[in-house]
C-alpha cells in the first residue's frame, strides 16, 4: 500500500485552491460540500467558482500566487495547468507541513482526491494512487452496481440505534459478533427498503436472542495463489475471522483478502524448514482446538482444498473428538488451477480418459507410488509436491514403460504473476527445471494433454 486512505473532517477548515478554471472549480465544488472555509488564488476565476462566494463563503484573491498563502492552510490544491506555478505551491507546502494535491500530477503530490462513491453516511473512496484515475473511476462505476441505493438509509437507522446495540454487547469480541448477527440477519434489507418498523423489530430478535458463546474452525481452500480465485464464501469466511493459521503455500494476495484485524498466525511445514521453525501438524490441532475453546472463528487457511493433499481429514478428526464445530469451504486445487493458467487441459477426447493425482513428497529418500499404474498410457498425471524428487519421477515413470518422449510440464508459483512454465519431454523435464532454477511450489503435469498447450496458449506466464 502506496498510501494511507483517510477521511478528513474539513468542516470550517481552511483550504486553498490555486487556479480558476473549470478544473479548479470541481475542487472547490468538492471542499464546499465537506463544508470547508475556501480561499481561491488565480488572476481570473470562471462564473462556475463565482457562485460559491455566497453559498459557501468563499473568497477570491484576483492576483497570483505567493508562498504566503499556504500558510495556516489544512489543504491545499494546485490547479493552474502551469507546472511551474504548481511546483511552487508544492514546494511552499512541503516546506510548512500542508498537505496538497496537484491535479493530474502525482509526483507534486502528498495527497489525492479519490473517486467517490457516495451513499449518505457511507462513502467508499477508491484511489490508484494517482497512477489512473480512470481506473479508479471504473472500480468506482463497480461499486457503485454492487451498493445498494438504500445504504444511507440503513446507515442512518444503525446510526441512531448504535449506543442501544453497543449496551447489549459490552465486550469487545462480543459486540462485534452481535454486529456481524444483525447484519447477516434482515434488518439490512428491511432498513434499505424503508420499513423501519419492521426492521426495528427484527433487530430486536437478534438482539434478544442467544449469543454465540463456542467457536467455529473453518478449514478453507486458498486455491493456487491467485486471490481472485477464492470463492464468495471463502472470501466471507476469511472477512469474519477472529484468527488465521495460514501454511506456506497460500499467497500474500490471498493473506489481504483476511479481516484487517484478524490475527494471522504462520503454520508452515515446508521441505527443508528448520524444526524450529516449522509446525508439527499435532500443534497445529492444539491451536485449533484452543481458539474454538475460546469462542474464536478459527480459519484453517490451506493452499488449494484441504481434502486434497492438505491434511485436511486429519484436523477434521481431531475437531469431530473433541466436539468442536468445524465446517470445510472448498478451494480450487493446484491441478486445476495451475494446469488452466498454464494453457493445458487435463482430459481432452482421444488425447487422456482419466486424470490421477500423486503426491512427489519424498520420504527417506525415495518417492513411493504405484508405478506401474502411473506408467499406463491414456490418462494425465498431476504431481504435487515433486520439485525435490523430480529426476527420481521421471526415471521411475520411464522404467515402468512411460515413453521417454511423454510431454510433461512443471509450473511454478501458477496462477500467480510470476508464474513460470518449463515444458519438455518426460526424459529431460529434470534437466530442464533445474536448469531454468525454478523456485517452489510447484505441480507438474505429464501425459499428452502437455503437448495442447502450444494450442490453447498460456493464460498467464512469465516463462
Amino acid at each position: 500500500m502506496d498510501t494511507l486512505p483517510l477521511f478528513l473532517h474539513l468542516d470550517d477548515q481552511p483550504c486553498l485552491v490555486v487556479g480558476g478554471g473549470a478544473v479548479a472549480a470541481r475542487k472547490v465544488e468538492a471542499l464546499a460540500r465537506a463544508g470547508a472555509r475556501i480561499t481561491v488564488v488565480a488572476p481570473r476565476t470562471v462564473p462556475a467558482i463565482e457562485r460559491f462566494t455566497a453559498d459557501a463563503g468563499l473568497r477570491i484573491e484576483t492576483r497570483a500566487f505567493v508562498e504566503e498563502d499556504v500558510r495556516g492552510v489544512l489543504l491545499a490544491i494546485a490547479a493552474t495547468g502551469d507546472r511551474e506555478v504548481n511546483r511552487r505551491v508544492y514546494e511552499a507546502c512541503r516546506a510548512r507541513g500542508v498537505l496538497v494535491n496537484t491535479v493530474d500530477d502525482p509526483s507534486l503530490c502528498t495527497a489525492t482526491f479519490p473517486a467517490i462513491v457516495d451513499r449518505g453516511p457511507v462513502t467508499v473512496a477508491v484511489s490508484t494512487g494517482g497512477a489512473a484515475p480512470a481506473l479508479a473511476r471504473y472500480v468506482r462505476e463497480r461499486i457503485e452496481q454492487l451498493l445498494p441505493a438504500g445504504t444511507d438509509r440503513l446507515a442512518r437507522f444503525l446510526a441512531a440505534r448504535r449506543a442501544d446495540i453497543n449496551r447489549a454487547a459490552p465486550d469487545g469480541q462480543a459486540r462485534r459478533r452481535l454486529w456481524d448477527r444483525i447484519l447477516d440477519s434482515p434488518v439490512p434489507d428491511l432498513a434499505e427498503s424503508g420499513q423501519e418498523h419492521a426492521a426495528d423489530e427484527a433487530l430486536g430478535r437478534v438482539v434478544e436472542g442467544p449469543a454465540e458463546t463456542t467457536g467455529i474452525v473453518s478449514l478453507v481452500g486458498a486455491g493456487p495463489g491467485d486471490p481472485d480465485l477464492l470463492t464468495i464464501k471463502a472470501l466471507r469466511t476469511l472477512q469474519r475471522a477472529d484468527i488465521v493459521y495460514y501454511d506456506n503455500l497460500v499467497s500474500h494476495g490471498v493473506l489481504d483478502r483476511c479481516r484487517r484485524d484478524a490475527e494471522k498466525v504462520y503454520v508452515g511445514k515446508r521441505a527443508g524448514l528448520a524444526r524450529s521453525r516449522a509446525t508439527r501438524q499435532a500443534e497445529i490441532n492444539e491451536l485449533l482446538l484452543a481458539g474454538a475453546r475460546d469462542g474464536l472463528r478459527v480459519v484453517r487457511l490451506k493452499g488449494g482444498d484441504p481434502f486434497v493433499f492438505g491434511r485436511g481429514g486429519e484436523e477434521i478428526e481431531t475437531l469431530r473428538d473433541h466436539g468442536v464445530s468445524f465446517e470445510v469451504v472448498p478451494g480450487i486445487t493446484a491441478a486445476l488451477g495451475c494446469a488452466a493458467y498454464a494453457g493445458i487441459p487435463l482430459t481432452h477426447r482421444d488425447w487422456a480418459q482419466s486424470v490421477r493425482f500423486v503426491t512427489g513428497h519424498v520420504s527417506g529418500g525415495e518417492v513411493n507410488l504405484d508405478w506401474p499404474e502411473l506408467a499406463r498410457p491414456g490418462q494425465t498425471l498431476v504431481v504435487y509436491m515433486g520439485l525435490a524428487g523430480l529426476t527420481q519421477l521421471t526415471e521411475r515413470l520411464i522404467e515402468h514403460g512411460m515413453a521417454p518422449e511423454t510431454p510433461a510440464a512443471t509450473i511454478s508459483r501458477g496462477t500467480l504473476p510470476d508464474q513460470a512454465v518449463v515444458t519438455a519431454d518426460l526424459s529431460t523435464l529434470a534437466e530442464e527445471v533445474a536448469r531454468a532454477g525454478l523456485p517452489g511450489p510447484t505441480t507438474t503435469i505429464v501425459g499428452r494433454v502437455v503437448a495442447l498447450r502450444d494450442r490453447f496458449g498460456p493464460v498467464r506466464d512469465s516463462s
